[in-house]
């Protein structure tokens, strides 16, 4: 009869036990292995548009002076473009700044002269436009052309853009469901996304500082290439 009584509140406890264990795995706040992976992709666009950025720069006696006059140089660009058949909305100012120049001797420095730089980024989709944007901002009394880039569009931009995040977050699904394997378990929901990169990098054609004059830069065809577009996506995925 004791024997009994031992064996059923043995069973008893067995079962509490099995109660315990099971609303334990189940309890949302247990911790569950997770592993965190990075999805990376890059996709190759063709260049849709093209950017040349015009320097204008007066170095006068007073601010004021100086400004004027640079004033008057960049509205005589500006006219010239317009007459090249660029539009005004293609047009933006990319840095201006005024500042004191000196000149340094044993006495000490001296002031200059005030500069006014104003860089014009003029942007076009018909790149045989190129050489007479340069032209024409030279003749109107352009200091330098400090370079032609060749971009994407924001439009283009927002299409790869879609694409490229799309493929990291494949290669990122790809990646954890092989680790899976290798650990013998199986992927479960996902816990966390973040798209920790995108970008591209505009291709520069022509840059001031490379030794090539202008003239000869654009004397040639100016044929679009193609632009790398990359994009990193992390993802925690959970362990079953």
């Amino acid at each position: 009869m004791k024997d009994n009584k031992l064996i059923l509140s043995l069973m008893i406890i067995i079962i509490l036990l099995a109660g315990a264990f099971v609303f334990y795995d189940k309890f949302p706040g247990k911790e569950k292995t997770t592993i965190n992976v990075a999805g990376e992709s890059k996709i190759e666009a063709l260049a849709d548009e093209a950017s040349v950025l015009v320097g204008i720069e007066t170095l006068k006696d007073s601010a004021e002076s100086s400004k004027n006059e640079n004033s008057k140089i960049s509205e005589r660009v500006l006219s010239q473009l317009e007459n090249n058949g660029i539009s005004k909305n293609e047009i933006e100012t990319s840095y201006y700044n005024i500042y004191p120049e000196y000149d340094y001797t044993q006495e000490g420095q001296k002031i200059k002269g005030y500069r006014t730089v104003n860089t014009l980024k003029i942007k076009t989709k018909d790149f045989s436009k190129i050489g007479k944007i340069v032209d024409a901002s030279v003749n109107a009394g352009a200091t330098v052309i400090q370079g032609i880039n060749f971009e994407l569009s924001q439009e283009k931009q927002n299409e790869i853009k879609v694409e490229a995040i799309s493929k990291a977050s494949e290669d990122a699904r790809l990646k954890a469901q092989a680790t899976a394997d290798g650990l013998s378990a199986k992927l479960g929901k996902v816990k966390s996304v973040s798209v920790s990169d995108y970008n591209y990098f505009p291709f520069p054609y022509y840059r001031a500082e490379s030794g090539m004059a202008v003239k000869e830069a654009v004397a040639v065809e100016i044929l679009p290439g193609n632009l790398d577009v990359r994009a990193t996506v992390n993802v925690v995925f959970e362990l079953i």
